[in-house]
């Protein structure tokens, strides 16, 4: 009887340790979107269509993998508005990203505090923050994927169960759903995963059977969803872009399809990370490469998989041979292994000295807990509110249908989402083609304002920030 009273306690412990810092990660993350009326960055107003878009017509205005914005989709009905319900909805499964590393690493780590460091690893991670703010579906690919790499860990450590087989495939699937980035890293930790095992004989037979299932449920996938779903992941081309762009053949740029042409948005620059983020990869591939030594002379092999998988990737995601316009995009994955390789750390020196392992974590937080400070600090919308306020003014002005001409890739996807029903494009006038041009009977130009446009026109509203101004035919 007092062991089931302990039992009791513990699990009540736990969850209240869980359930608070779940809390304060939604808390956290929340506060970033809350300091601006405005969702924040270049690809912010992007989820806000998408949204609009099911909504109002009950499909994707964009083809893209459709996981991410069906689920902004409740949280904008449930809250009664697209711009809150996406803040909130990225928040909350971001946050959400810290329940699965709790419990991969406090099995790997054996014990709670590995896993509470972990949580707080992803939740002071300076990269996730950049990824969550800007590369919504990309955050949220990273929880399926933590849940994913939860099962690996299990089939390797208790052998293949019905129920582990199928939540691994399911929460494979789930990335494939939501993010490219995040299913192939996760067929990555699969290939790689595979090879551990059959090298260091981690209930090798066992293994190969259940990776036989996922590399089919994978396939199974992709050959599905290309095939009768196209429009929705174009995104696989990514891969085959990125692949060429390594070898040196130079893979074409992939657009996201509209009816008109539209020049893609340029992306943020590396430098506007902060320089600190680039150190962390070296540390973990040094901690996880002195782990691993140190797992293969103790033969824990189940947790060398883990480790020594993680590792590997860690590498291979920050080859200084990756070209620099996919590398600073790998870089913020670094928020996986960081969470595995430094809580699992922590664990390692638990068993030395729990003052000692207080004092690492301590390190680790505060360290991290003053990058994402500063990496949350930077954060904010393309356009000011006044500048969104004047795109709100010149909706009514507009009839629905017009050919809409903006003079800077930031101002696009709001005025798309503002004037939603209308075609909005990026570029300049005498770039595009005149047939284009004479298919739409009204064609207004979106312009910083006082400068006024060289062509025959009228100007229709000056805003605070923007001015309207509609061709004359």
């Amino acid at each position: 009887m007092p062991h089931t009273k302990d039992s009791s306690s513990n699990r009540l412990y736990e969850a209240l340790i869980v359930s608070s810092l779940f809390t304060c990660g939604f808390a956290f993350y929340l506060s970033i979107f809350l300091k601006d009326p405005l969702v924040p960055m270049i690809d912010g107003p992007y989820y806000l269509i998408q949204v609009k878009s099911i909504l109002l017509d009950g499909k994707l205005a964009y083809g893209d993998p459709p996981l991410t914005f069906y689920l902004f989709s409740i949280f904008a009905i449930l809250l009664g508005d697209i711009m809150f319900g996406v803040k909130v909805g990225a928040s909350f499964f971001s946050a959400l990203t810290t329940i699965p590393a709790y419990f991969l690493m406090k099995r790997a780590g054996k014990g709670v505090f590995a896993g509470s460091l972990a949580m707080l690893l992803i939740i002071l991670s300076a990269p996730y923050i950049r990824m969550l703010t800007d590369f919504m579906k990309n955050a949220i690919g990273v929880c399926w994927l933590l849940a994913f790499i939860y099962y690996l860990y299990d089939i390797t450590s208790s052998g293949i169960r019905r129920e582990n087989i199928i939540l691994a495939s399911f929460f494979l699937i789930l990335t494939g759903l939501t993010h490219i980035l995040d299913f192939g890293v996760a067929l990555l930790f699969l290939i790689l995963y595979t090879v551990a095992g059959f090298i260091l004989n981690v209930n090798r037979r066992v293994f190969l059977k259940a990776a036989a299932i996922l590399f089919f449920a994978s396939v199974f996938f992709v050959l599905f969803t290309s095939t009768f779903f196209g429009h929705l992941f174009s995104d696989y081309n990514k891969a085959i872009s990125f692949l060429k762009d390594l070898i040196g053949l130079g893979g074409a740029a992939i657009k996201r399809v509209r009816p008109i042409p539209i020049q893609p948005l340029p992306p943020l620059r590396r430098a506007e990370l902060p320089h600190a983020i680039n150190v962390w990869p070296l540390i973990l591939i040094v901690a996880g490469t002195i782990l691993s030594f140190n797992l293969w002379r103790k033969k824990r092999m189940a947790d060398l998989c883990l480790i020594s998988t993680t590792t590997i990737i860690c590498l291979l995601m920050n080859l200084p041979v990756i070209p620099v316009e996919w590398l600073w995009r790998f870089e913020l994955m670094t928020v996986v292994p960081s969470a595995i390789i430094l809580s699992y750390s922590a664990s390692r020196i638990w068993k030395i000295g729990k003052e000692e392992a207080a004092i690492f974590a301590a390190i680790i937080i505060v360290l991290s807990a003053s990058q994402a400070i500063g990496t949350a600090m930077t954060i904010h919308p393309t356009i000011s509110y006044q500048g969104y306020l004047d795109l709100v003014e010149m909706k009514n002005k507009i009839p629905a249908g017009s050919l809409i001409v903006v003079s800077k890739p930031s101002l696009r996807y709001w005025a798309e989402y503002v004037m939603y029903g209308s075609d909005v494009t990026f570029g300049k006038l005498w770039k595009m083609p005149p047939q284009t041009l004479r298919s739409y009977q009204h064609v207004f130009l979106i312009l910083q304002r006082g400068r006024a446009p060289h062509i025959p026109s009228k100007i229709v509203l000056v805003g605070r920030v923007y001015m309207l101004v509609e061709l004359r035919p």
